[in-house]
């Protein structure tokens, strides 16, 4: 705790809700590893190295032998967890976004919309695409295809809907988007 008093219990919260600085986030305890304050922020370490970065919008509930406690995020320095899970599931692209979260996730779409000279929007599916990284200088994205061919464009939708290894499913503001890339 901030208050330097230290307790080993079994966490009883199933998922723990956040929110990050792209979207709302519930995350299934067995997946994490530690929740530690940074810089006023909580940082939350998950199985194959997922990271969110954020706000806890949970208390922590914490069985100590017959009883149990609560713990909001003001009272909270860290939490290491024991026991974690890995993935089996939703590991179809891994996402970079512009705080540095990295994270594992299923689309729930199959495909991305861009702008085209034209005018009218333009469908590529994702199982045509090996990656899209934000390009900083540019104010573009790049789209590198399977093919080998790129495609320099903006989205012309505004968020994408994914479902996390670790969570459920919500929208990823397209404007926190670094990188995404299919394994």
């Amino acid at each position: 705790l901030q208050n330097g008093q230290s307790f080993r219990g079994e966490i009883r919260n199933s998922s723990i809700k956040i929110r990050t600085s792209y979207a709302e986030i519930s995350i299934q305890s067995r997946f994490l590893k530690n929740i530690k304050k940074e810089a006023g922020n909580f940082v939350f370490s998950l199985s194959e190295n997922n990271r969110f970065s954020g706000e806890l919008l949970d208390e922590i509930t914490i069985a100590l032998d017959s009883s149990q406690s609560s713990y909001s995020s003001a009272e909270i320095e860290a939490v290491n967890f024991s026991n974690t899970s890995s993935f089996k599931d939703n590991k179809a692209v891994n996402i970079t976004t512009t705080n540095g979260d990295f994270f594992f996730a299923n689309t729930v779409e199959d495909s991305i919309s861009i702008k085209t000279s034209l005018g009218s929007p333009l469908n590529i599916k994702y199982s045509n695409i090996s990656s899209i990284e934000y390009l900083n200088n540019e104010n573009i994205y790049l789209i590198n295809r399977k093919n080998a061919s790129e495609i320099k464009a903006n989205f012309s939708q505004q968020s994408l809907i994914l479902w996390p290894s670790a969570g459920e499913i919500f929208e990823l503001d397209l404007n926190y988007l670094q990188k995404l890339v299919i394994n």
